[in-house]
């Protein structure tokens, strides 16, 4: 029997609501993916070395988001993105983003401190980036002809860069659904864990506990759709 790894909710204080998405264009959800269609330089080759399966996989085992510095320079940063579902076939089909992630809700992103990047024409782009490095996490240059990335409607959570590993807990999220290219993945281990049952300790294949309840979005690339699968546990 698959058990769970038991997850413990990081307490967030209370802050105000944003106001529920009504508008067709715009998402109440976000998308971090594990491979994004631009060259990673930025991102370590242990993390660069990992399979995009790996990749979400380590995710969910560590439980958190690790936080890189992006091209932007300054705060390292979780990025996602704020594309609708049509938004998400789009970027899969057309822009080579890889079907693996974990698609969040937006309220939940902001009270950890997530928000909207800013895009700024050059002027104010070098601008914002001399007055500190968690303002510079937030720009992103928009020039015609040389950097214009407005299609991936990208949203950041600036860290705090002095820890061990500048990282976002999952416990302090609330995932809706887990993105995989792969129907029959499970991102299972064998561990020694006491059963449900008795209380005996028995080892068995065990999934994060990150994921209960937490449906699978399979994206199928033969027929650009997304389907809903059940949760693993």
């Amino acid at each position: 029997m698959t058990q769970l790894v038991p997850a413990t909710p990081v307490p967030i204080p209370a802050r105000a609501a944003l106001r529920p998405v009504e508008h067709p264009d715009m998402s109440g959800l976000l998308t971090h993916f594990c491979h994004r269609a631009r060259p990673q330089s930025m991102v370590p080759s242990q993390i660069t070395s990992l399979t995009v399966q790996q990749r979400l996989e380590s995710i969910l085992w560590e439980g958190q988001f690790r936080a890189f510095v992006t091209y932007s320079g300054g705060d390292p940063a979780v990025c996602m993105t704020e594309a609708t579902v049509p938004g998400l076939r789009f970027l899969m089909s057309r822009r080579a983003y890889q079907p693996w992630g974990l698609v969040l809700d937006r309220q939940s992103v902001f009270d950890v401190g997530g928000g909207p990047v800013w895009y700024a024409r050059p002027n104010e782009y070098w601008a914002v980036r001399e007055l500190s490095n968690r303002v510079r996490a937030w720009a992103v240059r928009l020039e015609a002809g040389s950097s214009d990335f407005l299609e991936e409607r990208e949203w950041r959570v600036p860290v705090d860069p002095t820890p061990p590993i500048p990282s976002v807990p999952l416990t302090a999220l609330r995932i809706v659904a887990v993105l995989v290219g792969d129907a029959q993945w499970t991102p299972t281990r064998m561990i020694v864990r006491p059963s449900p049952a008795t209380g005996v300790p028995e080892y068995g294949p065990t999934v994060p506990g990150v994921l209960c309840g937490v449906p699978r979005w399979w994206w199928s690339p033969a027929d650009e759709y997304l389907y809903q699968l059940p949760p693993l546990a």
